[in-house]
């Protein structure tokens, strides 16, 4: 933050369309402009959607914050901010939206999923970025990926609820799936839906929390190949946050409302809030829009605060 006082990013407003730009604030007010790699050719007025945005913050500091976009009907792009004069664009050859975006933390290295069922991992230190390896999906549709922290494991949730492991080394697949039917009760039938949450408990990285979109939740111990709870709720999930202590978690959910809860008890939720419903005359709440992203936070001062975004 320190290298960068000023970041300016002009978002034209036609549907997600992103220009960036970046500027440093010297001491005298004087302005020096940085030559940039992303240019307003890159981001042309049209209908342009940001489908995801992803940030590394390395050991030094100097945060990079990346975002793809996707342009109708074939035409996916991305694009990282670093520090003044650290800028990258980048567009997928089989134009397939790009999904999510996995950044390796201090390697320089970026594992995109797109909407063709691929992975592919970037080379970013060099300076015209490239990619490395891809990895073709062809049975199961992804929707979720997660990569711990310094971890050489890519967790990549599919449509039908199975979670597949890739070796972010040799980019291939392990021989161990965790498959839907075995992560949620033998004795429960109903197909829990597609993975929308993947991550790693705080407390142990041989612990994964994988959410469904029908409102299970189960953690799944890596080791012992089993599961530790299942929570069964009947509103569907959107996303899910750790507290940093791993003693707790925040799912957001389709009617609009954010659950608490504490690994002590996962029979119920510890806390159920609305936080923009409004009472109604006759006391019920209106109907709320689904809350798609909640972020779960605390601050440096042990404050927590919890980010939402609406549908």
């Amino acid at each position: 933050h320190a290298l960068m006082d000023t970041l300016v990013l002009e978002h034209g407003v036609h549907y997600g369309q992103i220009v960036a730009s970046t500027e440093v604030q010297l001491q005298n007010n004087a302005q020096v402009q940085i030559r940039e790699a992303v240019l307003p050719n890159h981001a042309p007025l049209s209908v342009t959607v940001n489908t995801h945005m992803g940030i590394e913050v390395p050991q030094e500091n100097n945060g990079v914050l990346g975002w793809c976009t996707r342009t109708p009907p074939m035409d996916s792009k991305k694009a990282g901010l670093g520090r003044p004069g650290v800028d990258c664009y980048c567009q997928h050859e089989s134009g397939a939206a790009v999904l999510q975006l996995q950044f390796l933390i201090n390697e320089g290295a970026l594992v995109t999923a797109c909407a063709d069922d691929t992975l592919h991992l970037w080379n970013l230190r060099q300076r015209r970025p490239a990619v490395l390896h891809s990895l073709k999906f062809n049975r199961e549709r992804i929707t979720f990926c997660h990569l711990p922290f310094q971890s050489k494991w890519l967790y990549v949730g599919t449509e039908r609820g199975n979670t597949h492991i890739v070796n972010i080394e040799s980019f291939i697949l392990s021989g161990y799936v965790i498959m839907w039917n075995k992560a949620i009760e033998l004795s429960t039938k109903t197909h829990p839906g597609p993975v929308v949450h993947l991550s790693d408990s705080p407390k142990d990285e041989g612990k994964l929390l994988i959410g469904f979109e029908s409102g299970t939740i189960v953690q799944w111990d890596l080791r012992a190949k089993k599961a530790d709870f299942r929570i069964y709720y009947d509103e569907a999930i959107h996303s899910v946050s750790w507290h940093h202590e791993g003693k707790q978690f925040m799912c957001s959910h389709s009617d609009g409302s954010l659950t608490l809860w504490n690994l002590r008890n996962t029979t119920k939720p510890l806390q159920v809030t609305f936080p923009h419903g409004k009472i109604q005359k006759d006391g019920k709440k209106e109907s709320c829009k689904p809350i798609l992203k909640v972020e779960y936070k605390t601050s440096r001062s042990r404050y927590g605060f919890i980010t939402i975004s609406f549908a």
